[in-house]
């Protein structure tokens, strides 16, 4: 393999990462406290060993696994490593239970199932954020008698199919490889001369304890080390793989104390992120192509979080008299998908009132019912007309509020364009003209003006002069005049970076929830006590690529959001989100927008 610069970067001064600059080199760091090995062997058999060691005492850092999703009708959407990397925001991603339906496809050729998008189940127990996604199943897999077990600064890995109470994570697979130190009896014979070796249930993996590509993990006796194996195998003069012996001996001899495999064969795969997109540090091999990744149900990922231990925040009088400051604890929650709708506008945003959706493409608008999805009503302007970029709207009292910009043309412009929910014609329009904040994202009503979202971007769209960095939440009175806004913390916005707050809404509970462009997660600010930068409470993990989204206000914590990538309009129910700093204040009092019903 040619030495490879890696460079990865991740968000945020407290994982300021040293480059990995050569893939061939035998050890360096990819992120503060993780680490990476390239193993290279040739006898007796030529094998190429990844490593990832994570230090699960560093704060901030947390081992997960990819949440359901089961809007096809299975457990899960099946992805790529890389792209569940890039989706999750991780920072190592590796494939992780063994899954079906599977057919491996013919050669070099695209006619594998699951593509990228199809449903998937997965065999044995999975929980993902507190929440069961696949039941203990002791019968589809007969490789499946162990789990590994995550919560943030531990990881157990366990003989059967259930996780110790406090473990918000798990993926059952296995073999087990090491148990409290011991190694355990692959529980398959081996092969007889002679002897047809029966096929395995899932074809994922051999069932015999031949070498092939590999994927495991496991875990220090003190419970301060992880370790993400993958073996590349099945390409001749570079690696052919390791048996289950060979894997247990690597365990030993890096320190573990408990480990167990994952799926592996065609589906070992171990992704980082990289500068713009992820990398994949392992050469996998599916349908026979070296360097193919598979697409698979789950993934076990490494995620950061910025560290504010509880037990390190100063008291109040403490924190008056020191120059230290320390914000809130940033909660890390997940939303559940509720429903999945159809909608080909479903490209900018979607505003909802008590019967409709209304799906966002730059020029157009789709009406829907919300109840059986068909879609009722449209709005389309030409595309180079005086429309040309809705980028998200607002459903109140009868009236549409919809952002205009003229993205990604510059000086920015913006407008405020306002369409009858009921016929769905134009019926008024305000300019704000060229104004220095930028582009208007989005708005929400705040008493009887209005929350605004502004965007700067790097590069494509951008004024040159100001990058995203510049991109702030703006408060404007009932008649569209700037009384106020906030900035955004910077750990959020190099997270949304190179663009900024695509969507933007007031929650039932007076807090503002901001998305990004394309990362699905969604993060959750208190107004601050003092001073223009906003307070970061939450970052909340769910389903959808970024965009506008809204709250419906006849359903607690329900909001309507969109995948752009795959023209959906999405359900979603959000946790609930704690504020216990001092600091923090409520941009409203908790309570339905006026104008709104609930739904019978």
């Amino acid at each position: 393999m040619a030495a490879v610069a890696l460079a990865l970067a991740v968000a945020g001064p407290a994982f300021a990462a040293e480059p990995c600059r050569e893939a061939q080199a035998d050890r360096c760091e990819l992120f503060d406290g993780v680490s990476y090995r390239r193993i290279v062997r040739s006898a007796p058999t030529a094998r190429v060993t990844h490593v990832v060691e994570i230090d699960l005492t560093r704060p901030g850092l947390r081992l997960a696994l990819t949440p359901g999703d089961s809007s096809r009708g299975l457990e899960y959407i099946a992805r790529t490593t890389s792209e569940q990397l890039d989706r999750s925001g991780a920072l190592v991603a590796v494939n992780a239970s063994y899954f079906l339906p599977f057919f491996g496809g013919t050669p070099g050729n695209n006619d594998f199932f699951p593509q990228a998008g199809d449903p998937s189940d997965v065999s044995g127990a999975s929980l993902a954020g507190g929440i069961s996604v696949s039941a203990i199943d002791t019968t589809t897999d007969q490789r499946v008698d162990s789990i590994a077990c995550f919560a943030p600064g531990k990881l157990a890995i366990n003989a059967g199919q259930s996780c110790p109470a406090g473990f918000t994570d798990g993926v059952a697979a296995g073999p087990r490889l090491l148990a409290a130190g011991a190694r355990v009896r692959p529980p398959f014979p081996p092969p007889v001369a002679g002897q047809a070796v029966p096929p395995p249930m899932t074809p994922t993996t051999p069932t015999t304890p031949r070498g092939g590509p590999r994927t495991a993990i496991g875990v220090s006796a003190d419970g301060r080390r992880g370790f993400l194996v993958v073996v590349d195998g099945r390409q001749p003069g570079y690696s052919m793989g390791a048996s289950h012996d060979e894997l247990t001996s690597l365990f030993v001899e890096l320190g573990a104390h408990d480990a167990m495999s994952l799926d592996g064969g065609g589906s070992a795969t171990l992704a980082a992120r990289g500068p713009r997109s992820a990398i994949v540090l392992n050469r996998p091999i599916h349908t026979g192509v070296p360097g193919r990744e598979r697409p698979v149900a789950n993934h076990v990922l490494l995620l950061a979080e910025a560290p504010h231990p509880a037990a390190d925040r100063p008291t109040p009088a403490a924190r008056r008299s020191s120059t230290s400051y320390a914000g809130p604890v940033v909660q890390r929650l997940r939303a559940r998908l509720d429903r999945i709708y159809q909608a080909e506008e479903a490209r900018q945003g979607v505003a909802v009132d008590d019967r409709h959706f209304y799906a966002v493409v730059n020029s157009a608008i789709g009406q829907y019912e919300i109840e059986s999805g068909r879609r009722i009503a449209g709005w389309a302007g030409p595309r180079d007309g005086l429309i040309r970029h809705l980028n998200a709207c607002l459903a109140d009292a009868g009236r549409l509020y919809c952002a205009n910009s003229n993205f990604p043309e510059t000086p920015m412009g913006s407008s405020i364009e306002i369409f009858d929910t009921t016929t769905l014609t134009h019926v008024q329009s305000h300019s704000l003209g060229l104004t220095d904040e930028g582009s208007l994202t989005f708005l929400d009503r705040l008493g009887q003006g209005w929350l605004t979202g502004f965007a700067h971007y790097d590069g494509r769209g951008g004024a040159g002069f100001k990058g995203s960095a510049y991109s702030s939440i703006v408060m404007l009175d009932a008649e569209w005049r700037r009384v106020g806004g906030w900035l955004i913390p910077a750990s959020v916005q190099e997270r949304m970076a190179p663009q900024a707050a695509s969507g933007g809404a007031l929650g039932p509970d007076g807090l503002l929830y901001l998305f990004g462009h394309t990362k699905p997660e969604m993060y959750v600010f208190a107004k601050p006590a003092m001073g223009p930068v906003l307070l970061h409470l939450a970052t909340i993990e769910l389903e959808a690529a970024g965009q506008a989204f809204v709250f419906d206000r006849s359903a607690p914590r329900t909001i309507y959001a969109i995948d752009r990538p795959s023209g959906t309009v999405r359900r979603f129910l959000l946790p609930e989100v704690q504020m216990d700093h001092p600091d923090a204040r409520r941009f409203a009092a908790p309570g339905p927008v006026a104008g709104t019903t609930r739904r019978p």
